[in-house]
């Protein structure tokens, strides 16, 4: 784009967060009482805080005693790791894909 004669640039503040983590996909979505994020069709917390939850459409969980965790399950793999360890997930990925292929990526 250095080179482009057909760009144009305004200046605005409107803060940036790079949702490309679970952890900024946290901090940028509505809470409930307990800090936790819940994208699901019903899920039960109990003593569970600062999580964020994500589950398949019909599916239902109960989660218990979570404090500051990640939990995604999707049709084909389960996650669940503490958020302070978010920057090793790119890890497990690797080792999934390494030991599994593609499918569960």
């Amino acid at each position: 784009m250095e080179k482009a004669d057909n760009v144009y640039v305004r200046c605005g503040d409107f803060g940036w967060s790079d949702v490309g983590t679970w952890g900024s996909v946290y901090q940028l979505s509505a809470k409930d009482q307990n800090e936790n994020v819940v994208v699901a069709d019903a899920c039960y917390t109990y003593f569970t805080e600062r999580t964020f939850i994500s589950l398949p459409k019909g599916k239902v969980a109960v989660v218990n005693g979570l404090k500051d965790f990640i939990v995604v399950d999707t049709p084909d793999a389960l996650l669940i790791c503490p958020r302070s360890d978010e920057q090793s997930i790119k890890n497990y990925i690797d080792d999934v894909r390494f030991d599994s292929g593609e499918k569960y990526i």
